[in-house]
């Protein structure tokens, strides 16, 4: 059968759409591009925005156009209650039901349930599920850098997230899969893999063995043929001094650090429930600059929280502009079910968290433009990642996406290049070796 996927979301659906795909292609099936015709469409959702949701329901449709069984998997799936009316879909599994896909759409399709107009629901209580279950890896990568799931859940409960609601709570995946996970994939040509979970910053809180997320980076910085360690999103709680002193000893890892942030006005962080204030950012970023050579920060940031000022936001612009990120990604704030967030006073007008998001992505384009000039002259490491019309395009280390001529043989390879001009969001270089 041809199987077509469509994601949304973070980079651990990425990677489970990944795990979802080699599991089809082990039962003998065909990928096929989304636009495709197929017999079967699988929507990989997410909901951690209105946007998100909306998306969903828009691929959802276009799938029951093009025909073939509908599959709703991931976050947004588990939001829904089996007596939930729900347009354009077969059948709706869980997160926790995602590596069994293969044996309930075949389940599906056995009992006939389209000819019957009926919807299968496989969705389990995430909130009881307390191990990391998935015991399998991907063990060919596609792309020369590579995510690779780490954790599953949180703990956290911020006031405007569901995210511990439709994931469950912190589950650690055994350090040893995970280093047999990048053993293979790196045999099959992928240079960078990224660690990524839900909240890996809280890896190893479920063991009793005192494992940490410091103690994963070390091991796979250990591993033979790869060249670069990146990290996912992390809680910056986990930056201690230690922490840093430790990381900045881990020669594989990338100068590269995605602080979920989400605000730098501390009456705002207060309301989310985030446990740090702005002056533990500003120390951290600063700690990190003291101890690893080029370090890049980027982040997210959450405007029009429930209750945000004028002074608030301005509190927040102005942190921002002294962290100088490298790149944020700035998002409207939107209500979740099940949140404290959703039922607060005070909240904020859809104009005016649109007029704010606008000055942070105008705010981030400068500081992008600032961070890359810095290096114009400079000679840097780039990882060959895609070719087009004889350009080769990659990342360095600290993730400036850089654009040189160059021969399609050399994918994959870590190229010493010369940066010489800013194009738009990237940089021109030329290769020296």
């Amino acid at each position: 059968m041809k199987v077509a996927f469509y994601t949304l979301g973070c980079k651990v659906n990425q990677y489970e759409t990944d795990f979802m795909q080699k599991k089809f292609v082990d039962d003998g099936n065909n990928i096929v591009d989304f636009n495709e015709k197929a017999d079967i469409y699988i929507v990989n959702s997410c909901s951690v925005t209105n946007l998100s949701t909306r998306k969903t329901r828009q691929a959802l449709s276009k799938a029951k156009r093009n025909g073939g069984i509908v599959v709703l998997a991931g976050c947004y799936a588990q939001e829904i209650k089996e007596e939930t009316k729900i347009e354009n879909v077969d059948v709706v599994i869980g997160n926790e039901e995602k590596q069994d896909i293969v044996s309930i759409v075949k389940e599906y399709l056995a009992r006939n349930h389209k000819a019957k107009n009926e919807v299968t629901f496989k969705i389990s209580d995430i909130a009881c599920v307390k191990k990391y279950t998935q015991k399998e890896g991907l063990e060919k990568g596609i792309n020369v850098r590579e995510s690779v799931k780490i954790e599953d859940g949180c703990n956290n409960f911020c006031s405007y997230c569901i995210i511990p609601y439709v994931r469950g709570r912190v589950r650690s995946r055994n350090l040893e899969d995970i280093v047999a996970e990048v053993k293979s994939l790196v045999k099959s040509g992928v240079g960078e893999v990224v660690l990524v979970g839900i909240e890996i910053a809280s890896y190893g809180k479920d063991f009793s063995t005192g494992t940490s997320l410091i103690d994963v980076i070390e091991e796979v910085n250990k591993i033979e043929g790869l060249k670069r360690i990146r990290l996912g999103s992390i809680e910056p709680r986990i930056l201690t001094d230690d922490f840093i002193l430790r990381l900045a000893n881990v020669d594989k890892l990338c100068p590269h650090f995605h602080l979920s942030v989400q605000s730098l006005d501390n009456n705002v962080l207060k309301r989310m429930n985030r446990k740090y204030t702005r002056e533990d950012i500003f120390h951290i970023t600063d700690k990190l600059r003291g101890n690893i050579k080029d370090v890049a920060f980027t982040c997210d940031i959450i405007v029009g929280f429930p209750g945000e000022t004028e002074e608030e936001f301005h509190t927040t612009i102005d942190g921002i502009k002294k962290v100088q990120f490298y790149e944020v990604h700035t998002f409207k704030y939107s209500k979740r079910k099940w949140t404290k967030a959703a039922i607060m006073p005070e909240q904020v007008e859809g104009t005016i968290a649109s007029d704010r998001s606008n000055q942070v992505i105008r705010l981030a384009r400068e500081l992008k433009h600032r961070y890359m000039s810095q290096y114009i002259g400079s000679t840097m490491e780039v990882l060959v990642e895609s070719y087009d019309k004889e350009f080769l395009y990659g990342y360095t280390s600290n993730y400036i996406k850089v654009k040189v001529r160059g021969d399609k043989g050399k994918w994959g390879y870590l190229l010493k290049t010369e940066l010489n001009s800013i194009e738009e969001d990237m940089i021109l270089g030329n290769i020296l070796r």
